[in-house]
This record gives structure tokens, sequence and C-alpha cells, in this order.
């Protein structure tokens, strides 16, 4: 395969979508887009990514023959064992390094790129130890591996060397894999008879170390000797602190004190020299393998070249160069020497492969591209004086050649392997002054101004698809107080508006300016905007407000009076001023009328791509069948799921066109009938039946009945396709000018003037061509609104269709089994009256057939205006005159004499003809305007339709994500393997491991998070040496993907930072603490928490178990843990010193705490479980209430059967393991237990089952990511289905759903949770007036969803609902002081800023309402809380109300509530929202960039709000975190290095501050902010905020600056003076003074409300959960006491601390008795 020749074939097909979708009028911006094509501007150069070879060091049998290994290792590990005896393995150096390592008993780490055999590096030394002790003494190595996929991988490696050759393939080594996806007799077998070596995943080793169950292996694995982490740059923040953690207790519980641990890696590389990147690695490895890892035991990879080294510089081989190059004839050798010994391929080596660092050691080089100004060809062009073009081809011939020639004799392995990698981006749109046309400034590139004037504005151009006329896309704001208007850009998507604030277009035409009132303007308008008076024609009223208006806009968007004349015009787009066409005002969507550049989207983008892979693909005869297919990455689950379905929806509608053309040609000019149209389009399908029926090996009969079958959904397809509302992405055969439709005696009806000449003399006397026009455009109407007599959407009919299709068909032709079937309307000539079925028609005067009978074009011979009672007199006489002709039916006849009838259009009265495909229909009622120009087809999807489309046959996409159940993924992996599925859209389940055989070509649908996630994705390609295709889409509007679109070296290189980790975090290390609890308990979780809580009778207590709680309450599991937990927590002291949560009592308090905070774990299953009870039994009392309406009973049908199924998820987990509700991972979710890559504390959604897969499920997200994904009405995506999220599963409590209440500080975003309203009136951090309360506040935890429809080719990017989201900060406090840390940033010895770190502050994401909403002043959401229903958002035009909510409403606020490690920067200096604003977004951009953190690992905020911004937050949104913010104060270069990166991402030279101007690879001067330094489509809202050069000098200051940390937190007095201010009497501020005079700990905070305990104690330690009540003598009576002591006892059974006193008691002896909680004092 020619791989050069496959990426060509690619970007034309792609190149040639991209222009079918663009027609432009003004030439000069024509000529930018057509130039900037030409030019593969969204398509650069491809970089070569050339494979280096690895030096050896020699065989397995010299190590023998050496000592070094035991001598059954020389029989172990062979190359070819399964032809024979084999022979010896080879060892690359770096591998014998690592043997040689581990003979010495050294921790080792090992970092070399893929392809190294970093596998055998430890599986050597393991097999070799194991022989040398004997085999059978329990588990000696323990291989832990982040997916399942590496795992069974490694076991298929381990089956070929320790059984392959041995008599009844018994081995002398076992191994087994213990994953979670074993049978049970497997797994019981491993336990009974422990292997040498056990493959694993961290979860199953977590499990291993904590059920009961496993006990057996924990004694197996005593002494256990090593214990390897695979792919070891894959362990950060959370992830890797989690694993650090268990490594140690791996160590405690197996008693391990000669571990030995290995890792293994993608290649590591810091800055600095190699030495100082082993030493880089080494820190990291040593944190976590809680052992020393020394520098010299970071083993990097040993290079060596296949080819000869020359020097460039030496003539004798330059002049060998140019002889091998001059001969264009001469190819490149066959021969392996030949090859190898060619000057050329040592040129290519050279340049693509290898280069020597200043120490002469040989690493990789970065990957380049062969074309271009700095291309590969250009530098041998001239070195050698031949042409570029010649260079190119020699070196595309020779890298091909590598491939082909002769394999290396010695290794087998191909001279050459190599990557070609192609980064694509979508394009945006055209931006332009505001000038005249000859002038205006022109650019793709977005930004805000034109380079070098801030004066002049660029905006954006849309363009009319029928002329091609530019508009400029605005939103028209007018600031009424200082009276100014300016015009703001804005995405033609968003139509969102208020009263000073419209979305519209403006207009400038010089060559055909647009005349307000003037008669020109009269001739010009839609003919149905215009009406005749005696004083001639004039405006209609009703249209006035829809006139362009006349403006002048000045170069700074601003109205003035002096600028340019323009016009007007508020979205949406009703015509179109230069070509005249017009659109109907019902149709509300201008994206049917306008388009862009960028119209192609994410979706239709893959979908292309993919589509001309696998045709291309298919027809390589060269390459292995197996090899056809393509594999598509994306790093969103939905993602993957979206773009299945979305092509899967493309193929199924391109083969029905084109089967529907193809038969429509040869049906010739006479075309096809209804009678044989379905068989006529299933001849030309031609689809083999294997590929639709269920049962493929079907005869007679019941072959027959099955094709029926088909032919019934094909002929609902076809018929469907002809209605209105047409696909702009995909434009049906109509839009294409392919297909014509035309009705049987038609034309002879129009000549027929007998038929005429009684009816209205509009009609009689018109002439045969206006009598065909004004029928046909009838006829047309009542087809494309499905008023169509034919089986096909007859109801009866079509609940046929769907049970033979659901019995017979198979996807993608069976019908969608939730699919609703539109049925035929019935059209009646009358307005629509109540209790009319909503899905008819129904045209009067005033419908949009009306208007068009009643313009005066339509019936040019009749000059008298036509009456409203006219038009329906004209309306009625039409559809009887089709009647008497056959072209139309009554179906529903008139009732009475008032009465009129229902009519339909025979579909035997349709002929389906082909189409010239030069000419698009245009329906002249929605349309009323024909472009001046003509119509356009899509030549694109004309020539697709003729001849691309059928070779789709078999095409087929599935998704392959965690939310795919396990057995699904194993089916698709497997076909995708033989390439039965040609196009596989995975999340990064398939990055590692999984086998996928032969595979040429990955695509990424968007740029990967780190480097070496890019390494592991384009590694699928190409295993076998073979030239490979690696291309990647890179959306406009994400900083991550636009850097790397224009540095696509940096992610190509596959080169990473070590991984960073923070071990002192104190929710991750209880988890683990916890869990040592556990494991000493042996106490078994079961499978699901009814195993843990009572669930008997109707009304479950849910209260725990007596025998769990007897558990929990053993003081002798607590003490054994105690004593394991500070082995381990001594292993990191140093870092836990620095913690300030952090004292010696900290273990004790946690297990001391057991009971209460399993309890809490318990609460989200309580809700969930208490919920679907409670539905359950609403549901079923209203299904029981005969007076309810059959609706509603019918709806509590299918609540009660939700309320069901969410109960069996909830108590019976199926597939263990892959349960949100199995207990141990139930745990880990609420951090109980550790959580490793699990969501912790996530949200959840509800997923009915459908029909055809009985299996309904909860998906899960973080809970900063689910209030808006999983926000109020909006869409999430799966298994080809868009679900609505339409229901919140409320949290109960005794009366009903759980509200709260907030303050929020609107200085500095401070939060104060109000339970005693109206709370605090200051802020307790900056001292600031608080305003009035938020409330109801709803926490949300789960949610419900409603299946929506299908996902179809609609589709572009997943639909996002607009949220205005708020995020506020509550610092922890410890020891009664808030925990921060604050430094100052100083440049000479003057404050720039604060930075104060929080280190697991809590923050509230709170969900104030829709972005679009009526009323920006009115928060939240309207929540029916009796059925849990979210009221339909009404600007939402596709929001359906199938939701009926009852009368109990109430408007609530959602929110979530975390901890993270936060940042907050604080200028010292106020600063303008520009500059906090441009500031914000640069520093996160940089920190990420120099972090390698992903886009969802670090989240940004302005404090308090976008609008007036204080101060920058930033928070590690992955939870645990990485440890970065913490970095940035500890780290005195961490803060001046981001600031460096944030001035080079701004254009800036960090050495010199010289302003570059621009980004890489770009000549466009960037003014203020562009799409490759500050702008995104995350923050389009601040886009005219945002100013790279307002923040230079801030950045360069901050370049030079020095961080010191100021020695204390926030100072103890202002905490005392808040706790005193929530004083409720004098006594409780006598115990705080008390306490402070004696220097004890503070509390934590005062009169909170204890939920669970309806109690409100006077003061709480939150770290101990301590309640204090200083009574006062009201609590000396004895019922009061009574109550008191019980309250007491209920708190101690949940496991809070109780301390009571009063006035009289030893204050002293109090605190005393409690060191812990109080402290020692002076």
């Amino acid at each position: 395969m020619n791989v050069f020749e496959l990426r060509q074939k690619l970007i034309a097909d792609y190149s040639s979508y991209i222009r079918s979708l663009i027609r432009i009028r003004d030439a000069r911006v024509d000529a930018l887009v057509k130039s900037c094509l030409d030019q593969g501007v969204l398509w650069p150069d491809p970089l070569i990514q050339l494979n280096p070879a690895f030096q050896y060091a020699g065989t397995i049998d010299d190590l023998v023959k050496a000592g070094l290994l035991h001598p059954e290792c020389g029989r172990v590990f062979r190359a070819g064992k399964d032809k024979g005896e084999g022979k010896p393995l080879r060892l690359y150096q770096h591998q014998a390094e690592a043997i040689s390592k581990a003979r010495a008993g050294r921790n080792y780490v090992l970092t070399t790129g893929t392809g190294s055999g970093k596998s055998l590096a430890y599986i050597v030394p393991i097999v070799d130890h194991v022989l040398r002790q004997g085999t059978g003494r329990g588990i000696q190595a323990i291989v832990v591996y982040p997916m399942n996929a590496l795992a069974n991988s490694q076991f298929g490696e381990l089956d070929k060397f320790l059984r392959l050759g041995y008599p009844d393939r018994k081995g002398p080594v076992t191994f087994a894999r213990y994953t979670g996806q074993e049978s049970d007799e497997e797994r019981n077998a491993i336990v009974a008879t422990p292997p040498d070596i056990l493959l694993t995943n961290y979860v199953m080793l977590e499990l291993i170390l904590t059920r009961v169950y496993e006990k057996q292996l924990v004694k197996a694995a005593q002494g256990l000797r090593f214990l390897v982490l695979d792919e070891l740059h894959t362990y950060r923040g959370r992830q890797g602190a989690d694993v650090a953690l268990l490594v140690r207790r791996a160590r405690e519980f197996f008693g391990a004190k000669q571990l030995q641990v290995i890792g293994t890696s993608a290649t590591l590389a810091g800055s600095g020299t190699y030495e100082e990147q082993q030493a880089e690695v080494a820190a990291v490895a040593t944190v976590l393998f809680g052992a020393e890892v020394a520098p010299s035991d970071v083993i990097g990879e040993t290079l060596q070249r296949a080819t000869p080294e020359r020097d460039p510089d030496d003539a004798a081989f330059r002049e060998a160069l140019r002889a091998r190059l001059e001969n264009p004839e001469r190819t490149p050798p066959v021969a392996f020497r030949d090859f190898i010994s060619d000057p050329l391929s040592s040129w290519i080596e050279s340049t693509f492969g290898v280069v020597r660092d200043t120490s002469g050691r040989l690493r990789r080089r970065r990957p380049r591209s062969i074309t271009g100004k700095d291309g590969a060809a250009v530098e041998l062009s001239r070195l050698t004086g031949v042409g570029e073009d010649r260079a190119k081809r020699a070196i595309e011939e020779a890298l091909l050649a590598g491939y082909t020639c002769e394999r290396n004799p010695e290794t087998g392995f191909p001279a050459f392997a190599f990557r070609l990698h192609q980064f694509i981006s979508r394009g945006d749109t055209i931006y332009a002054s505001v000038e005249e046309e000859t002038a205006r400034y022109l650019t793709l590139n977005r930004q805000q101004f034109v380079p070098g004037d801030r004066n002049k504005v660029l905006l954006p151009l849309v363009f009319c698809r029928e002329c091609g006329q530019e508009y400029y896309c605005v939103r028209r704001v007018e600031d009424a107080e200082a009276g100014t208007v300016v015009y703001l850009p804005r995405e033609l998507s968003d139509r969102s508006g208020s009263d000073d604030a419209k979305a519209g277009f403006l207009y400038f035409n010089t060559e055909n300016p647009w005349r307000t009132g003037t008669e020109e303007e009269l001739l010009k308008l839609p003919e149905d905007w215009v009406e005749d008076t005696n004083q001639g024609p004039r405006v209609k009223p009703s249209r006035k407000k829809n006139l362009p208006r006349a403006v002048i806009v000045g170069t700074d968007g601003k109205e003035s009076m002096e600028g340019f004349q323009g016009h007007f015009l508020e979205s949406p787009f009703r015509f179109c001023l230069h070509c005249r066409v017009s659109y109907d005002f019902r149709t509300t969507s201008d994206f049917g009328k306008l388009t862009s550049l960028g119209t192609e989207g994410r979706s239709t983008a893959t979908t292309i791509l993919s589509l001309a892979t696998i045709r291309h693909l298919r027809k390589e005869q060269s390459l292995d069948p197996r090899a056809r297919k393509l594999l598509s990455f994306t790093d969103n689950r939905q993602d993957a799921s979206l773009q299945a379905g979305h092509f899967n929806d493309f193929v199924e509608i391109g083969l029905l066109r084109s089967a529907l053309l193809k038969a429509c040609t040869a049906a010739g000019p006479a075309g096809i009938s209804h009678e044989v149209l379905t068989q006529r389009v299933f001849d030309a399908l031609g689809l083999p039946f294997a590929s639709f029926s269920k049962d493929p090996d079907l005869k007679f009969q019941a072959k027959i009945q099955t094709e029926r079958a088909f032919r019934d959904v094909i002929g609902y397809r076809l018929y469907h396709d002809l209605r209105r509302g047409w696909r702009v992405t995909s434009p049906n055969l109509e839009q294409c000018g392919l297909l014509e439709i035309n009705y049987l005696s038609l034309d002879e009806l129009a000549k027929d003037a007998d038929s005429w000449q009684k009816l209205h003399p509009a009609l009689a006397g018109a002439t045969p061509e206006t009598r065909f026009a004004v029928s046909k455009t009838l006829l047309d109407f009542m087809r494309r609104e499905l008023a169509v007599q034919v089986d096909y959407l007859d109801p009866a009919k079509q609940e046929t269709i769907q049970q033979q299709s659901s019995q017979r068909l198979i996807a993608p032709w069976a019908l969608d089994e939730n699919e609703v079937l539109e049925h035929a309307s019935t059209l009646y000539p009358r307005s629509s009256r109540q209790g009319d079925f909503g899905g008819n028609v129904f045209v009067t005067a005033r419908s949009g057939l009306g208007l068009y009978l009643r313009r005066t074009g339509t019936f040019p011979d009749y000059h008298d205006r036509i009456s409203t009672k006219e038009a329906n007199e004209i309306i009625r006489q039409l559809l009887d005159t089709l009647r008497l002709a056959g072209l139309v039916e009554i179906v529903d006849e008139a009732r009475n004499s008032d009465d009129v009838p229902g009519y339909r259009l025979p579909a035997s009265a349709i002929v389906w003809c082909e189409g010239s495909g030069e000419k698009p229909f245009r329906d002249p009622i929605r349309v009323p305007g024909a472009s001046e120009a003509g119509g356009r087809t899509n030549p694109f999807f004309v020539h697709f339709y003729r001849s691309m489309a059928a070779e789709l046959a078999g095409f087929e996409a599935r998704e392959h994500t965690a939310q795919v159940p396990y057995e699904d993924r194993l089916i698709r992996e497997d076909r995708f393997r033989k390439a039965e599925l040609p196009v596989l859209y995975c999340s990064p389940t398939m990055e590692l491991g999984v086998d996928i055989a032969e595979l040429n070509v990955v695509n990424m649908r968007n740029i990967p998070p780190t480097p070496a996630n890019y390494a592991q994705r384009s590694g699928r390609a190409g295993r076998s040496g073979q030239p490979a295709l690696v291309f990647s889409y890179c959306t406009t509007g994400s900083p991550h993907d636009q850097y790397f679109f224009k540095r696509p070296e940096r992610m190509v290189s596959g080169e990473v930072t070590p991984p960073r980790l923070e071990l002192a975090n104190e929710d991750l290390v209880r988890a683990h603490l916890q869990a040592i609890w556990l494991a000493e308990a042996n106490l078994s979780l079961g499978t699901s928490l009814r195993d843990l809580l009572d669930v008997a009778g109707n009304e479950p207590s849910l209260a725990i178990l007596d025998s769990v709680r007897d558990a929990l309450r053993r003081p002798q599991p607590r003490l054994a843990a105690q004593v394991r937990a500070e082995r381990i927590l001594a292993t990191f002291a140093e870092d836990l010193k620095e913690a300030d949560w952090y004292t010696p009592q900290w273990a004790e308090e946690v297990f001391k705490q057991i009971e209460l905070n399993f309890e809490a774990a318990c609460e989200r299953w309580r809700n969930l479980c208490r919920a679907a009870l409670a539905q359950q039994k609403t549901q079923n009392a209203i299904i029981m209430d005969m007076s309810r309406s059959p609706d509603e009973r019918r709806q509590a049908e299918r609540l009660r059967r939700e309320a069901e199924s969410q109960y069996k998820l909830l108590t019976e987990t199926q597939n263990v393991l892959q349960s949100d509700f199995y207990s141990y991972r139930y745990f880990a979710s609420e951090g109980f237990l550790p959580g490793y890559n699990f969501p912790r504390l996530p949200l959840s959604a509800y997923i009915p089952g459908r029909r055809t897969q009985q299996r309904d499920e909860f998906l899960s997200r973080p809970r900063f990511l689910a209030i808006t994904e999983f926000g109020p009405r909006a869409v999430i995506y799966h298994e080809g289905s868009r679900y609505l999220i339409n229901k919140a599963i409320l949290p109960l409590g005794q009366d009903g759903p759980v509200f709260g209440q907030l303050k929020r500080c609107t200085a500095c975003g401070y939060l104060h949770p109000v339970t005693n309203p109206p709370g605090p009136d200051l802020c307790e951090n900056c001292q600031t007036s608080l305003d009035s309360l938020l409330t109801p506040m709803l926490r949300l935890q789960n949610v419900s969803t409603r299946r929506k429809d299908k996902i179809n080719s609609d589709e572009e990017e997943r639909l996002r609902l607009g949220y205005e989201t708020q995020t506020g900060f509550r610092y922890a406090v410890y020891r009664g002081v808030k925990s921060h840390q604050t430094a100052i940033v100083r440049s000479s010895g003057t404050p720039l800023c604060q930075l104060n770190y929080g280190h697991a502050a809590t923050l509230w994401r709170i969900n104030l309402g829709w972005t679009r909403r009526a009323d920006k002043n009115q928060f939240g959401f309207v929540l029916d809380i009796e059925r849990g229903y979210w009221q339909r958002n009404d600007l939402m035009p596709d929001d359906d109300d199938i939701d009926q909510l009852t009368r109990r409403v109430e408007r609530v606020i959602p929110y979530v509530e975390d901890r993270r490690n936060s940042l907050i920067i604080e200028p010292k200096t106020a600063q303008t929202p520009e500059v906090i604003t441009s500031l914000a977004h640069a520093l996160k951009n940089a920190i990420q960039v120099v972090y390698q953190l992903e886009d969802d690992e670090l989240a940004c905020e302005l404090l308090p709000n976008g609008n007036a911004p204080r101060s920058i937050l930033l928070y590690e949104a992955a939870e645990g975190g990485a440890g970065v913010l913490r970095r940035l104060l500890r780290d005195p270069q961490a803060f001046p290095l981001v600031a460096r990166e944030a001035l080079r991402l701004c254009h800036f030279n960090p050495d010199t501050g010289e302003d570059e101007g621009h980004a890489p690879g770009v000549s466009e001067v960037c003014e203020a902010a562009c799409y490759d330094c500050l702008l995104s489509y995350s923050n389009q809202l601040v886009h005219r905020l945002l100013d790279r050069k307002a923040i230079r000098d801030i950045l360069l200051d901050f370049q030079s600056a020095a961080v010191s940390i100021a020695p204390s937190a926030a100072p103890r007095s202002e905490h005392l003076a808040q706790l005193k201010r929530l004083c409720a009497s004098r006594l409780e501020e006598a115990w705080l003074m008390f306490l402070e005079e004696n220097n004890h700990h503070l509390p934590s905070s005062a009169q909170v409300f204890i939920e669970a305990c309806k109690t409100r104690p006077d003061f709480f330690y939150e770290e101990h959960n301590a309640a204090i009540y200083v009574d006062g003598p009201p609590h000396e009576y004895p019922e009061r006491r009574q109550r008191d002591l019980a309250q007491t006892e209920a708190m101690e059974d949940r496991g809070y601390v109780v301390i009571r006193f009063g006035a009289n008691d030893d204050w002293a002896a109090i605190v005393k008795k409690y060191p812990t909680i109080f402290g020692g004092g002076k």
C-alpha cells in the first residue's frame, strides 16, 4: 500500500466536500478561500516518523552462559517455537541492562518507545527467579497493568514462552490472569492453586487486599519478590497516588521485605541532559514505589543505526547522493545489504530517524515533513542540486522500499518502518473588517481586530446558500444609558438575544445596495411583504418590523454618523437582499439559509474521512483483507457513540439514495411507478441476503417473507426521505437535482380547459403552464408534508412493518425498536380546531399555501387582488379538480355541509424520475423568491450519489467504550480483528493491548491529552513494520487541539514528562486506611448493599445490619489496622509534615470514625433506593385510582416500571465487577475505599432498557462535569441513541425533597451554607456584606433519562445546552483554623500578586439556569417535586413537552459539592476585567502545557464572577489532583516557568519580551487575541475582553519574580471572630475565650445542623466528627436532660463524638480528657 497516495486521496475527498459547501459571490473573499484550500491551510504537510532500531546485546543463551540466567531460560525464551525448536531470543541493550539490574536486586524503571520489548525486561528476570527458587512456592511475582487488554496480551506471550514446547503444555513456571473477567471456575482454581506469576490490574490487586474471598491469595503471596507496574506514565494524579499507596500496602500485607519494584513506561523525557532526566524519573519512581530508585537504575533506550552514518558535509557523500538522485528512473535497491548501503537510505535515517546528542548518544529525531519550505525535500534539493519534486519523489520511494525490500536477515524486521502523520483542522469562517468590499481586510484567522489597528474590528462572514452574498454575522448590542450601539461577532447557530442585544446580520453591497423607503425597495421585497392600496403598493404593516434597518457603522463596529452605510437584518434571516430568495416566516433556523467555511462539523468531517479511508483501502488489492479497516479514537465516550451513530446513518441514507438514483436511471424517462418502486430499489441495492436478514440461511417462503419485510422498510424510508426539513450536511436527491417527482396526467389536466372553466377566474383564465405550476406546487406541498395515501405511512401497516422488521431484519436496515414512525397526514382546506390531530395539515388563505396563491406573481394573468375568501375558494377548487384527475383522494368525508373533506395524494399518482443534477428542487411556498442566480446543487453529493455511495455496502461502525458491556466489546473486537466490522470508534479502551491484527490506518477525532496517548494510539497502526497513516482532526475552538495543530511535532514525538502525583491528600489517604481496616475486620461487603443494609419489608429501614455494625465496632481490627497504617504513613512522612490536616493522632481518629464514614457512604444508595420505592408506591396509587385519566394511569405504569428497574439495578448485580453498584466499586466511588480511575462521588444517570436490549443501567460522571452534562433537559449519547435528562431523582427527607440555602460573597466568591436563616451578614473571608439567600438549593445527586431518538447524521457535535454556572469556594478547617497557604509573588521587591492555595477546599458548582433564558435575573429551573420532572426549555425548539408536570412545582437551583485542591491568584493592584480575564486564560493554558495536563484536569474561573473579576480561581478538576497547584507555591521556579510559557503562548519571546506576532506556521499578526493564544470556543462569551498585549508586562514580571510562602495560613484571630459572631449565648462565647486563652484547638464551625440526627450542636470539630454542647440552665430540667441523653446516644450510634457540659463543669478537665480534639494547650 502506498501510504502517500492514500493520504492524497483522503485529502482530495475531504477538500471536495468542503469546497462543495461554499458558494461565495465576492471575488476577493472567494479567491482567499480557494487560495487557502489550495495551499493546504487546513491540512498542512504531513510528518514522517521513522521508527529507529534498538541496539542488540547478545542473546538469552549468552546470559545463560555468563551465569546471569538459569539454564532453563535458554529453553523458555526462544523465537519461533511454534515452528520447531526455535532460535535463541535476541535481546536489546536496554533489556539486557534491565535483567542485570534485576539480578542485582535493584528497583528499576525502563522507559523506552513502543515496540521495544519492555515486557521481556521484567518477565525474563521473574522467570529466572522462579526457576532458581522452584515453582509452587506461592505467588512470587505480581504484574499490574492499567488495562485488562494488556494483561490479556501478556498472558498470550507467557503462554507462548512457558507452555509451548513443553509436554502437555505444562512448563516449568505457572502463571495466571486475574483481572475480574474470569469465570467462577477459573477464579476458584487460582485461589486454590496460586500461580508463580499473577497478571492483574490495580483494581483487582486492591480487591485481593480487601476482599475476604482472596485471603488465600494474600497468604500465597507472603514474601513476594517482584511487583511490576506496567505503563508507569499513566499513573498520574489521583490514580498515581492511589497506586503508590497500593504498592505500600502490598509490601505491608505480603510481608515483602525483599520486594523488587519494577516500572516500565513510554519514553519519559523531562528537561535537561539525559542524566538530569534520569534523576527526575528516579524521583517520581521513588515516590510511586515507596522505595528508593537510583538515577542510574532508570534505563533508557539505546538506539543503533540501520545504515552507515554519513556526514552530509562530506563532499564524497554528497556526490554519491547526487548521483543516486540524478537518474529519475533509478529505483531503490531490493536486496537488504544494497538498500542499507544506498547513500539515500543513510541520509533518510539521519533526517527522519536518529541524531546524536552532545554526549554522542543516539536519540530519536523530531518528526519532520517531506514537503514545505522547511521540509526534507528542500534540504535534499539544496544538498544535491536536484529539483524539489525529484527529491520528494525519491524520499517517498525510498521510505516505501524500506518495507518492501528484503528484510534484515538477522532480525526479520524491515529496513525502515515509518508512519505518516496528517493533522487536519476544521475550517472556521472568514473574518472581515467593516469597510468597502475592495478595501476591507480579510482573514481566516479568528481574532478581534485588524492586525496593527484596534480601531478596526473583525466580524465573521456568512454566505447566502443560493447566491453566495456575504453578510456579517453579528449581535447588535444597545446601551441605552450611554446611547451607543455596537456590533459584536456571534456564531450562526447562536440566535439568543434580548431587548438590548439582537442577533442578526449586516449587509453592505456597493454594487447592489438596498435602498430603504424607495420604490426600488418595494420591487425587491418578497411579494408577500407588499400589498396594493388605493395609493399604490406599500409594505404590509405586519412586515414593517422585519424590514432591513438602515445603519451607518464605523470600522470600530459601532454605529455613528461617519462610517459605512449598510443594513441590519434581525435573525431569523427572512430573505437575501441580493438575490431576493425568501423564506417562510415559520422557518426559524438560519442554518439552511446561510453557510460559512466551517459549516461542516467534526462528526461529518470524521464520517467523510472514515468513508474515504475504507473505500480506498478496499480497492487496495495488495492489502490483506483483514487490514482494510479503520480504528478511530476519541477521548469522550459520548463522542464515540455520537460518531458511530452519525456514520451508520450517513451510510444507510447514502446507500438508499444511491439505489433509488440507480433505479431511476435504469427506468429512463418513463420513471418508476409506486407499484414497482420498492422492488426496483431493492434490486438496485443488490445487498447480500446476510447483510439484512437475522438468519442468513433462510430459504423458500421464509426468505421471501424476509425480503418483503426489507422492501417494506425501504418503502417507508423512501417516502419519509421526501419530507420537508431536509438535511443540509447530507442533502437528499431532490436537493441535488438528481430526483424529479412527476404526477400522472397532471400535464393533461392543466391543458384541459373544460376542467377549469367553471372555477375562480384566476384558475379559469390561467395558462396551462400556470395551472401546472400551481397544481404541482400543491401536490409537492402535500407530498413533502407526507399527506400521501400509501401503506408505508398507514399506522396499521406500520405496526406490521415494525413487527416484521424486528423479527427478520438486522441493523442498520431494521427499524429502530423505539423509532416513532411518521404516519401519513391528511390535508384539510380549513383552519385547525380544538381536538384536531396535530399531525394533520390545515391550509387556509393565511397558511403558507394561501399566501403563495395570493401573491401577484402566482397568477400573472390575473390582475385583481385575491382576497382571503377567494384564496380559500381556490384551494378547495384546486383539490376538487385534482381529485377528478385521480391526483388526490378524499380519505375523510365531510361530516356536514359546514365541514370539509380530508385529502391525500395517492402514491399511485407519483412518478419517480432521474434528474440532471444541475438544478435543485425549490419550494415556492417556503422559498417564495427564487434566486436570481438560479439554484445550485452540491457537486460533492451529486458525485457521491452517482458514483461513491454504491460502494458503501457492508460499511458499518460501532462504538467501543467502557459504557459498552464487556461481552459486547469482545464481540466487536473479534469482528474488527477480521475486518467484518470495518470502522471502530473508541475511547482509550483500545489504546493498549487489544489484539486487532493487521492495521494500517488510525484516526483521532480529537488531539489526545498527551504525547504518550498519541504514541499508543498511533502505534496501533503499522505494528508489523508496514507504512501506516495516522490522521488527526483538530477542532478549531479547542486551544489544546489548535496548539498541537500548529506544533504537531510536539505531539507526534511521543515524549512525555514524568507523571506527577501528590500523596498527602487527606481524602485519598483516609480511603486507603479504611481499606486496611476492612482487610483486618475480615468483613465481606457482598455483591450489593442489600447484603449490608436491612431491605426487608415494604418500607425497609435500610439500617446497617447488626452483624455488619458489630464488625464496624470491634476494637481489635481498628488497633491492628492502625499498626499497619502507621508503618505505611511513615514511608511518606516528609510529605505529611507539610500537610496542615495531618497530626500524629490523625490515623487513630480515622479508625474511630469508621462507622460514621461507612454510614455516610451508604447514603447515596439509600437515597436512590428510597426514591425508587417512593416512586413505585406513588405511581401504584395513581394506577389504582380510577378517578385518574387513562393517560395519567398509563404514565404511572411507565414510571412504576422505571422505579422497579432502578430498584433491581441497585439490588441485583448480574455482572459484578462491571456494575456501578457492586459493593466494593460503590464504596470506592463514595470515597470510603480507594477509587483509582472511578469517578469519586459520581452523579448517576438512569438509562432505561430498550426492547431489543433488555438492560437498564446507570451511567456515572464526575459530579463537576455532571452538573452540566446531566443538567436539566440535557442530551446524552449512548449506544447509538440520544437520551434526554428529563428527571431528577430527588433526595427525600421525612417531608419530601430536601433543599438547602446558601449565601455566596459577591466580592470574593466565598461560600456560606445556611442552615439557620438568615445566616451571616458578613463574608468570613473578606468581611464584605453578604447579599440575600440563594434558595432553594437542590444538591443534584442522580438523574433519570428517557430515550429521545436515534443518533443521525444531522448531529455534528453533541448537543450541549448552555448553562450559566458559578463556582464558590470554602477553605477546609483543621484544628480550628482555616486551611490555606499563602505566597507572595514579588518582582524587585514589589508585590505583584498573592497566591492562596487551599488543600481540599470545598467547591460548589452551581447551575443558575440556561444561558438562553428569558429573564437573566431569575435563577434555577422549574421542578415537579412530585414526579421529579424538569420543565422544558421554551427557548429550545427541539425540546419536547412529553413529560407532563403536576401542580406541585418549585423553582430550584441545582448544585454539586466536592473538595478540590485550589489556587486563587489575587493581583495586588486593581486590574481591569480585560487584564484579569486574559491573565486567567493565559496561565491556565500555560500550566497545561508545562505539566502536560489534560484539558479537563485543570479548571479556571473568575471570582467573584466574569463581569467584575478580581481574582482567578484555578482548581484541579481531577479528584486527588496531580499536586501541580501546590507546586506553584512550593517550587520557586514553577510560577516563573508557567509565566514564561504563557509569554510564549501569547506570541512573545520570553527572553527578550519581543512581540513575535503570531504562532508557528502562521503569517498573520495577532493584534489582541486569536485561536492560537487566548481564544477558544469555551470562552466565547469573553472574547472581547481577551488581549495578549495587555498582560505582556505582567507576565514578564511574573517570569522574573520570586515566590515566597507566608509563614502561616489564615489568622487564628480571624477564625475566632467568625465563631464568636455565630454564638447563640454568652456561655458559648466564654467557652471560646477559654479555648483561645489556653491555646487549644478552635472548633471548625458553629451552629451547624446535622440532618441525619436532626440536631444543631453549639460547635463542631469537622476532622474529628465531634459535636460540642455547652449547656445552659434550661438543660438542667429532667425532661430536657432525658431528651439530651437520647440525642447523645443517637449521635454516638452514628459514630459522632459527643461532648456535653455546662457552665459549672471543670472545663480544663474536659479538654484534658480529649487531647486529640482540643490539643495540648499552653
